[in-house]
């Protein structure tokens, strides 16, 4: 069974927030809100990307929300909506990262969802293509960079890789201050977006043109 585990927007991130309507759609998902809230954002969302077929961020969002909605089924026993649901979520987070595979911050986002879902969805592998490719960019800006790190040792561990999990987990605890705080972690569930991932990711992209 698909089961997604969510990356949670802290209540700070969420007073923070600009009166954009793009950005706190996208952050109600993040959020997960309650569930008439997730189908309420993510039908809005499939609105604006049927609309504007260019609009990633709208499918990426989308396919987290499915994610969530997904877990909401599973948790009242709707197996076969949950698995409906995980695999639409999947398949449009894997199309809005594929759409421009050199966009590192749809990257992220993707390494951001896939790093830390269950062995069971398989995702272990993307996720470690697309830190890989994330901690070689030269675009990835280094306030994000501890986060990087922490979906791969993640990603690396679920894959069964112990020898590069020991080694990345090992580069986590002397990235600096936010590499401690993140290694603390190391056993619980995805963290909670950080001030530098709403302001260097989610912001950029939500509030882009459409």
């Amino acid at each position: 069974m698909l089961l997604a585990i969510g990356v949670n927007a802290s209540a700070a991130d969420q007073r923070a927030a600009p009166e954009s309507g793009r950005l706190q759609t996208i952050l109600t998902i993040n959020a997960q809100a309650p569930i008439a809230d997730l189908n309420r954002a993510t039908d809005s969302l499939k609105a604006q990307f049927e609309l504007h077929p260019d609009y990633s961020v709208g499918k990426m969002f989308y396919g987290y929300g499915q994610l969530f909605i997904a877990t909401d089924f599973l948790k009242k026993k709707n197996y076969l909506r949950a698995a409906e649901a995980s695999k639409l979520g999947f398949f449009y987070i894997d199309e809005a990262a594929e759409t421009d595979d050199g966009d590192w911050r749809l990257r992220f986002l993707r390494a951001r969802m896939d790093a830390f879902v269950p062995a069971s969805n398989g995702r272990c592998v993307v996720a470690i293509k697309d830190t890989d490719y994330l901690q070689q960019s030269t675009s990835l800006p280094a306030p994000l960079r501890p986060m990087v790190t922490l979906m791969s040792a993640r990603a690396l561990d679920t894959c069964k890789q112990q020898e590069k999990a020991a080694a990345a987990w090992t580069a986590l605890g002397k990235q600096g201050e936010e590499g401690q705080r993140l290694l603390a972690l190391r056993n619980q569930p995805a963290p909670a977006w950080a001030p530098a991932e709403l302001s260097l990711v989610i912001r950029p992209l939500a509030e882009g043109a459409l």
